[in-house]
């Protein structure tokens, strides 16, 4: 239910009616004369019990350049030679001889088409089997859960209620109650009842109950009894989320399994899907029902759910089976081992939603109240042993039947040579289904694109290219050059619409601006290779700006075997250190064994036991065992290892970094103690030079006949505190180490922050006391907040240990809510305040449910107090500097000096322009939305005009961004007080400057005598 696009799925292929005939001959494919003939032998398929429960098994041969599929059916099967073999997901292709078929049965499910295919997956041969119980292996299942709704209440020993009302990542517009109104128990069933009226700012009620940690189960058959409502914008789900949701990141990644869902203006189907992976994908399928629409009466939603298989039915007819997944956290360099992320706890979840970008919103013909009505929710678990989920069945296109690219460019007409020629606009019918409207054109060799209706979706003014072959593995460079005529966004991605558009690219957001600019990503191909990929340009609802695109280009980067690891986002030197990467959970380690010594490494499966161990047999020396990773691409600096580990009986272990001949040590510590009890350990390692192919080494030799088991290896390099002196700025980015996050694509910000997320920065007090915390912060989203928490010590010196910072832990600790701020990129200052003592320490963020850019310390200091240091000049001419011009604009001639309490320069020749010779002081503090006013005291021994300007200073042309209009300000031979206001429109800035202009003014020079004193900027007013 959560953040789905608007999706096309297949419908099931239905064939015309025919008369079963076999065929006597086929004709080769098209690499062959086609005057040769094959003949096609007769097929003889038998069935038997197979090996695992609830399954048969089909023996039948095939020749060659030939392959097997099979179809299961409630019904009688139709087929006919020459047709494509149907694709739907009752249809296991190709099918292996003598494996075992899963989801049938005697009653129901018993018809089991068996096809003979060619290359092209038309069919050459057929033959049905019915199957009788003697062919199907038994199964059983026992009830452990189930709820009939014969009580007088919900159960709130069963059920627990969601409220509120944010959208729910779907754009929704119901609030979630836990009123009667909305959800109760009435004649044994469950209603779940939407209104329409005024809720806690939404115009939309209904109900949403979940079993979480009342109901958790992994594996197991899910049976619904339901009566579905029908009407424009009504969108009633049955489905299960991860009771543990942060175990493999957050959503997509963590699955999701959606049992039933229903598209009220499409009552007579139902649909099946499973979402996950990093990138997003879901897959599914629909189910029509033959008579009527899911409103009319009762109808049973069953879901089995076992390792590496899911299985959907309606009524016991099955009409889906899945198999093929997987997920990735962005954290990490591997996709988790399979079947996750499917091989935990998840818990149940019946719902009512209003609306969303799904189902569409309601309209005049939507009956309100609507009622989904539940008879029972029954769960069982197999009696026996479940199947094993078994390696990833990936199904993939063959290569050689991918388009070719040219000269390296798989996007054909990237340059627009050949008007819009392999290009479409508006890919779905109508062309204004998301409200959007627009035209593109070629215009000077560019796809200019106009927009007369930006829409309400991203996707709703789309521009893209189809059939772009991806292969699974493979890494690739999507780079374009776009522009606007103002600034304005636009969302790129590459997507698979053919695989419920699964975003092989992620979402970018791209800013575009009046001029040309080129943008590039780099993404990995982590799903099955896909022939007919594409790549979006969309270009709704930001703005109705319209955009220029050229240059478009997605070339394959070759891969290296020999290139270093990257940094992992979370700082992290060490791939898989959590052992619950790749195929066997062991992907980036080897294990290595010299001088005849024997060890061996496992991994456990089980989610408690996803650790290694490292067997040892036989070993004279600590380095004859070593469990090592290459290629860490290590520089210059401190680093600190933590670990846990443990060993069947007390020992030492060793680790070491070293070169890739082994022939140099960088660094080594062999004296590790490590007990019978699983703790952790933290080792600090100073590595003295630089190499991008450092391997690190686990030395676990030694000692004959134990085992020694590791987990959560991490390796960080540990950057110096950051100074508290004064006001003082922290990148979000910047963390030492953090939990859960995710940094943005532009590498400036953090986002994706749950409940539990957190962040943590080295910082360094130079005087202790109240500090006023800034925060940019971003959120689309209700019930944010952000806390931060103060620790003595850091793990930079060794004064404190990697890890969370609890609440009742730290020296300190302040807490906000925060407030929707208009969306994910929509930023905002917030404000709080801290005390924090002298020293050095740790500061930890935990900001839920928003986006966090920077945010700034200062000491707390009153409303009237200046920004500008030393302004009176007590402290002589401290923080202040000058600048005398250079060959570009005229040097000037004099002095700067401190006379009676005040700034006095001297100023004998000016340079040519007004900026040759100015005093200023930098790195002032000012805050976007405050007003200040600006005031300092002056004169002259000539009346003349200097120039006030205040801005930051940039390293290139123009070279400031003002922060205010430049003042000409005209000064006699008596000291005057000048006085102006300005506000602070700018983004908040650390680096702020005040100028004193006092060269030539206007084509005229003035040498003169300056004096300058009480020179201040205080802030009057925060809107």
């Amino acid at each position: 239910m959560r953040s789905m696009l608007p999706v096309l799925l297949a419908g099931v292929l239905v064939l015309s009616p025919a008369v079963s005939t076999a065929a006597s001959s086929f004709e080769k494919g098209k690499e062959n004369n086609k005057n040769e003939q094959v003949v096609v032998k007769p097929v003889h398929p038998s069935v038997m019990k197979g090996k695992v429960h609830g399954t048969t098994k089909v023996r039948a041969s095939v020749q060659d350049r030939f392959h097997l599929a099979v179809k299961i059916s409630n019904e009688p099967i139709q087929a006919k030679v020459g047709e494509p073999s149907p694709a739907d997901r009752t249809v296991t292709n190709p099918y292996i001889s003598g494996t075992d078929l899963s989801g049938v049965d005697e009653k129901i499910n018993k018809f089991v088409m068996v096809y003979v295919l060619d290359d092209e997956n038309n069919i050459v041969n057929f033959k049905e089997i019915t199957l009788k119980r003697t062919d199907i292996q038994k199964e059983e299942w026992n009830l452990v859960w189930e709820d009939e709704f014969n009580g007088e209440s919900i159960d709130e020993d069963k059920w627990n209620f969601v409220q509120g009302g944010d959208g729910y990542g779907n754009n929704e517009w119901q609030h979630y109650t836990n009123r009667e109104k909305n959800a109760r128990v009435e004649d044994g069933s469950l209603v779940i009842e939407a209104h329409k009226e005024q809720f806690g700012g939404n115009d939309y009620t209904s109900a949403k109950l979940t079993t979480q940690n009342k109901g958790d189960w992994t594996y197991g058959r899910y049976e619904i009894k339901a009566k579905l409502p029908k009407g424009q914008g009504i969108w009633p789900a049955i489905w299960m989320m991860p009771t543990d949701y942060e175990l493999y990141s957050g959503w997509p990644a963590t699955g999701e399994i959606d049992i039933m869902e229903l598209l009220g203006h499409d009552p007579d189907t139902v649909y099946g899907t499973l979402h996950y992976g990093k990138p997003w994908k879901n897959t599914g399928e629909s189910y029509d029902l033959p008579v009527g629409d899911f409103s009319d009466e009762y109808h049973t939603f069953t879901l089995d759910w076992e390792p590496g298989e899911f299985r959907w039915y309606v009524d016991g007819i099955l009409y889906a089976k899945q198999n093929d997944w997987f997920t990735k956290n962005e954290n990490e360099a591997a996709p988790y081992t399979y079947p996750a992320p499917f091989d935990r706890d998840f818990f149940m979840q019946l719902n009512l939603a209003v609306g969303g970008n799904w189902p569409g919103y309601p309209d005049d013909s939507t009956i309100f109240p609507n009622q989904m009505l539940v008879d029972y929710v029954k769960v069982y678990e197999l009696d026996g042993e479940y199947r094993e989920a078994g390696e990833r069945p990936i199904t993939e296109e063959s290569v050689q039947d991918l388009r070719e690219p040219i000269n390296g460019n798989y996007v054909y007409n990237g340059q627009f040579d050949t008007n819009l020629e392999y290009w479409d606009f508006q890919p779905f019918e109508p062309s204004d289904l998301f409200g959007g409207a627009g035209e593109v054109s070629v215009v000077d060799g560019e796809a200019n694109v106009t927009i007369s209706d930006p829409g309400d979706q991203p996707y709703a003014v789309q521009f893209v290219q189809p059939n772009v072959p991806l292969e699974n593995g493979e890494r690739y460079k999507l780079s374009f050059d776009a522009r606007s005529n103002g600034d304005r966004g636009m969302v790129v991605n590459v997507s698979g619409p053919e695989q419920g558009f699964a975003r092989y690219l992620s979402d970018k957001s791209v800013d575009l601006s009046s001029n040309y600019q080129t943008y590039s990503y780099e993404f990995d191909m982590e799903n099955g290779t896909d022939p007919h990929s594409r790549i979006e340009f969309n270009m709704g609802q930001s703005s109705d700006l319209p955009v220029w695109i050229d240059h478009v280009s997605l070339v394959k980067l070759p891969k290296d075997p020999n290139a270093p690891k990257q940094v992992l986002p979370t700082g992290n030197y060490i791939y898989n250190g959590t052992f619950d990467q790749g195929t066997d959970r062991m992907v980036f380690w080897d294990l290595e064994k010299e001088r005849k010594a024997k060890a061996s490494a496992s991994v456990g499966e089980a989610i408690p036991s996803r650790e290694i161990t490292i067997d040892v047999k036989k070993s004279n020396e600590l380095q004859d065992v070593r469990l090592t990773q290459d290629k860490l691409n290590v520089e210059e600096g401190v680093y600190v290892l933590t670990f846990d580990a443990k060993a069947d009986e007390a020992r030492s272990i060793g680790v070491r970094l070293t070169n890739e001949e082994h022939s140099h040590d960088y660094v080594s510590d062999k004296q590790i103690s490590v007990t019978e009890e699983m703790r952790s350990y933290q080792v600090f390692l100073d590595m003295k030079e630089a190499d991008p192919k450092t391997v690190f080494e686990f030395l676990l030799g030694g000692n004959s006949r134990t085992s020694v088991t590791i987990d959560n290896v991490e390796m960080k390099r540990v950057a110096a505190p950051v100074k508290i002196n004064g006001v003082t700025k922290v990148e979000a980015e910047d963390f030492q180490a953090m939990s859960g996050v995710q940094v943005g694509e532009d590498g400036k910000s953090v986002g994706w922050i749950d409940e539990g997320d957190w962040m943590q920065y080295a910082v360094d007090v130079k005087e202790e006391g109240n500090y006023t915390v800034r925060y940019q912060v971003a959120s689309g989203r209700d019930g944010a907040n952000i806390t931060l928490l103060s620790k003595a010590g850091n793990v930079y010196d060794g004064t404190r240990e990697m890890g969370e910072i609890l609440v009742e832990e730290a020296d300190q600790s302040t807490s906000m809510d925060v407030a929707q701020t208009g969306g994910w990129g929509t930023w905002k200052t917030v404000t709080d305040t801290i005390y924090l003592k002298e020293g050095l320490q740790t500061l930890q963020v935990n900001a839920a449910n928003l986006n966090l850019d920077w945010f700034f310390l200062s000491p707390e200091q009153s409303a009237s107090d200046t920004v500008v240091k030393n302004g009176d000049f007590s402290n002589g001419l401290t923080n202040w500097g000058s600048w005398w011009g250079d060959q570009w604009s005229g040097i000037a001639e004099g002095e700067i000096a401190h006379e009676d309490g005040q700034m006095k320069l001297v100023v004998s020749k000016t340079g040519d322009q007004s900026y040759s010779p100015q005093v200023f002081q930098e790195n002032l503090f000012l805050e976007e939305g405050t007003t200040y006013t600006v005031s300092f005291d002056a004169k002259a021994s000539v009346a003349r005009e200097i120039n006030l300007v205040i801005g930051e200073p940039l390293t290139s042309d123009p070279w400031f961004i003002p922060f205010m209009e430049t003042k000409k300000v005209s000064i006699g031979e008596e000291t005057e007080t000048h006085i102006f206001t300005f506000q602070m429109d700018q983004p908040t800035s650390v680096n702020g400057k005040i100028v004193f202009e006092v060269g030539k003014m206007d084509g005229e020079a003035t040498p003169s005598t300056i004096v300058l004193d009480n020179v201040e900027i205080v802030p009057v007013t925060t809107r």
